[in-house]
């Protein structure tokens, strides 16, 4: 802040100069003594100048709320978010904001595979004027390994990106395995965190390893899903983000932790992770989280902190969010009661952007075209797939990735059977193939395809090559998305064509889309909670038991080719 702006809030707030908002009359809740008591809110441009009783701020030109009979609370942060899970980042954006959440630290990978430093940079500096306030954690390695790698996730690279102004954190990391064995090229990207927050992943890790893994780096983690999940991370120093996410909605479980370890309460934060579209329409974002945790009896005061003070103080951004009070950013939900956390009026930075669940004015795209430029990340590229792609070496046993539950995996090494699934991990520039068997996701399914897959490349599954090759043309066609076909027929897609990730669609309009794949592959045997999240894990090689890999059908306890990928002809 410039000694101009404190100028400016210092005169509004020993009245001297007028407010450009005034919010009257409302019930603050304070979060930093736990207080509930009348108070007025002042404002000068992004920031709070005033809170208190006095009355004589307001000029010719101050916008006036009146809050009598509402409960002012701030903003909320989600601590760790996918901003383009189908939907872009602005409309994710457009849809949270009415729900009460101003700010989010969000996850890089998307932009960066499918464009490097510059497609970061491009889309952060296009969001730093955005009304809900981005954030950034940069992810130091690919989400599944493969060639090339460490070129595409340089240090200098990354140091850059670590230097950008909303950048707060390295994040997500995913090979926790890595830091535990004190891998060096983790450790080197782990360090240019240079004190700034890591944020980790640690799925399956036992409490014995949390240690190692703390003493690595990691300063967070949102992967656990017990309650002695929590604690164990908890006693080792790391702050713990409490997930309640489309795949893994766990939070009335986690909550748990509190009836051991009470004080934890002022560490923990609340997360929504990576949910899906019709997730979100149907709950919403933080405040569906707060929500929950009111309704498992945790403290309003200690719930509303979850989600607004915790986040802001763990990732030291306390000064600036996180309460309202004098120089924070004026973001502010006005509640009807603190008993239900959404808002029916919602400041961010110091203007109104919502009422009544409606958005008010307009929050702006990133410039997509520029940002994905090449061929590959454009996906205009002129390659055709062919039934012969998806044939399978002659074997009497392969190594089939059977789904035990929407994205866990074990391997089952044996004949192919009846309801099993050709599979195969496409190239996105055409160069290779990796084929494999796939059961327990919809044995009725006669070709689909999607780029919703983890690496970013094109994921094919179906009963019949020539199905599946057909699914795969037409992803093409469309420049990336969600394609299924039946014999000759194509019966449901969905066109992502930014990246072969998102669509320009608002987040209500993917949700419908979102239904209607999950209705068509219910009604192929699909019996799972969460299909688009059993597509982009299939190739995620840090989720137990086997995956699909650029290197071929990878088994991830073993660390070993299965059955390798080849190159197509």
């Amino acid at each position: 802040m410039t000694i101009v702006e404190r100028r400016r809030l210092t005169d509004v707030a020993r009245g001297v100069a007028p407010a450009d908002l005034y919010v009257r009359g409302g019930t603050l809740l304070n979060v930093y003594t736990g207080e509930l008591y009348r108070a007025n809110v002042a404002t000068r441009g992004e920031r709070i100048a005033y809170v208190g009783a006095r009355t004589e701020m307001v000029g010719p030109r101050t916008r006036v709320l009146d809050a009598t009979g509402h409960v002012l609370v701030p903003g909320y942060i989600d601590p760790h978010v996918h901003p383009a899970t189908l939907t872009t980042p602005s409309a994710l954006a457009r849809f949270v904001l009415p729900l009460g959440t101003t700010a989010v630290v969000a996850d890089t990978l998307q932009f960066w595979e499918l464009g490097g430093l510059d497609a970061f940079r491009s889309v952060a500096d296009a969001l730093m004027t955005a009304p809900l306030r981005f954030y950034w954690m940069i992810r130091p390695h690919a989400q599944s390994r493969s060639a090339g790698e460490w070129r595409r996730f340089g240090l200098p690279a990354l140091a850059k990106a670590l230097a950008h102004p909303r950048t707060i954190a390295v994040g997500e990391v995913t090979r926790w395995p890595d830091a535990w064995r004190g891998d060096p090229e983790l450790l080197r990207r782990l360090g240019l965190a240079r004190g700034a927050r890591v944020e980790g992943h640690t799925a399956g890790a036992s409490g014995e390893k949390i240690p190692a893994i703390a003493a690595a780096g990691f300063t967070s983690d949102h992967e656990p899903i017990t309650a002695q999940e929590v604690l164990d991370r908890a006693r080792q120093g790391i702050a713990v983000m409490l997930r309640e996410s489309s795949l893994r909605p766990d939070l009335v479980g986690l909550l748990d932790a509190l009836k051991t370890a009470p004080a934890l309460a002022s560490r923990l934060m609340l997360t929504s992770d990576g949910s899906m579209p019709a997730f979100l329409r149907t709950h919403g974002f933080v405040d569906h989280l707060i929500r929950v945790a009111l309704e498992r009896g945790v403290a309003p005061i200690d719930a509303y902190r979850m989600a607004t003070l915790n986040p802001a103080t763990y990732y030291r951004l306390d000064a600036d969010l996180g309460g309202i009070a004098p120089g924070r950013y004026a973001d502010i939900c006005v509640l009807d009661d603190l008993a239900e956390p959404r808002p029916s009026t919602v400041i961010a930075r110091g203007k109104v952007r919502a009422t009544q669940g409606r958005l008010v004015g307009r929050v702006a795209e990133p410039p997509w075209r520029r940002i994905f430029r090449s061929p590959e990340a454009r996906l205009t590229v002129p390659w055709r797939a062919r039934p012969e792609d998806f044939e399978l070496p002659r074997r009497v046993r392969y190594p089939v990735i059977q789904l035990v539950s929407a994205v866990i995996t074990r391997l089952e090494e044996r004949p192919m059977e009846s309801g099993d699934l050709h599979a195969a991990l496409l190239d996105r520039g055409g160069r290779w193939v990796a084929p494999g068997v796939v059961a327990g996701f919809a044995d009725r399914v006669d070709g689909f395809a999607t780029t919703t897959s983890t690496d970013f490349n094109l994921l094919t599954l179906g009963r019949r090559p020539e199905a599946m090759a057909r699914a795969v043309n037409r992803l093409l066609d469309l420049h990336g998305g969600v394609v299924l076909v039946e014999g000759e027929r194509i019966v449901y897609e969905l066109a992502l064509p930014l990246g072969g990730i998102m669509t320009r669609a608002s987040v209500d309009e993917a949700a419908r889309s979102e239904d209607e794949l999950r209705r068509h592959l219910a009604e192929r045997g699909y019996a799972h909670h969460e299909p688009l999240y059993s597509l982009f894990f299939l190739a995620a090689d840090f989720l137990p038991t086997v995956r699909l890999s650029p290197r071929g059908v990878w088994d991830v306890k073993r660390s070993r080719v299965l059955l390798p990928s080849r190159r197509r002809r």
